[in-house]
């Protein structure tokens, strides 16, 4: 009897190494699988509970991979085929079970991956604004100017045009206005330019423009372009000290245009 099991543990002996390795081999894959989805999930800023999650999703994979190379070094192909066969019928079922959860994920994934916007970036998505504060598992998280959260499902923000205001430094801003009647027009854009020129946080290039765009009860209307660098300072600072500039501006081509 002990012969005969002395003469089997020799023969199971060197697949039993081998099994041995593929394990270790198995453990350490896994490891390291997870620890690159981290390091990769710092340098695209991804959420933690999304890093978390495609963490074990890769540690996973790597153990069943090795589980199932395992069983078939011990001749249990039938058990793989069965194993198999039975993930895949749960997948279906699963799938159909979670099939708008798993589209909200599989979106916010290829966000994260096509990265439209970033954590902290002002959009419109839709008919909502706000500053970008998360991306979670089913929903791109917005906060407005007004402090309201908006949750909008990342299946919506995927397939919806979005408006990225923070992608660059510059931005163009519109004023319209109206000169007094009988003010000279070449005069008056001359002053209004050396006005905005002269206004903190506008930008130098590209230039101001103030170009005419019609004529209202014998008064020129003119509308004032600027560009402001956000990054740099308020928009709202800068907006208020070019309508100061341009009011002061206004109020003596009026003076002179009534003597």
């Amino acid at each position: 009897m002990l012969t005969e099991w002395y003469d089997r543990a020799r023969e199971l002996l060197p697949n039993l190494i081998v099994i041995a390795v593929i394990l270790f081999l198995t453990i350490m894959a896994a490891r390291r699988a997870q620890g690159f989805v981290y390091r990769l999930a710092e340098r695209t800023q991804s959420p933690p509970e999304i890093t978390d999650l495609l963490g074990r999703f890769a540690r996973f994979g790597i153990v069943a991979f090795g589980a199932l190379i395992v069983l078939d070094r011990l001749n249990l192909s039938g058990a793989v085929l069965s194993f198999v066969a039975g993930l895949g019928i749960a997948g279906i079922i699963i799938g159909f079970a979670l099939q708008d959860i798993v589209k909200q994920f599989a979106a916010g994934m290829l966000l994260l991956m096509l990265r439209p916007f970033r954590v902290g970036d002002d959009v419109k998505i839709g008919e909502f604004e706000g500053r970008v504060v998360q991306v979670q598992l089913r929903a791109t998280v917005l906060k407005t100017a007004g402090g309201d959260e908006v949750q909008i499902p990342n299946a919506d923000v995927y397939s919806t045009a979005i408006v990225n205001t923070s992608r660059y430094d510059l931005r163009r801003h519109a004023l319209g206005l109206a000169l007094p009647p009988g003010a000279e027009l070449g005069r008056a854009r001359a002053a209004l330019l050396g006005a905005l020129g002269g206004v903190p946080g506008v930008a130098g290039n590209p230039a101001p423009e103030i170009v005419a765009t019609g004529i209202a009860d014998k008064a020129a209307q003119l509308e004032v372009r600027f560009w402001v660098d956000e990054r740099a300072g308020s928009a709202d600072t800068v907006i208020t000290g070019v309508v100061a500039a341009l009011h002061a501006v206004l109020v003596q081509i009026d003076t002179e245009a009534k003597k």
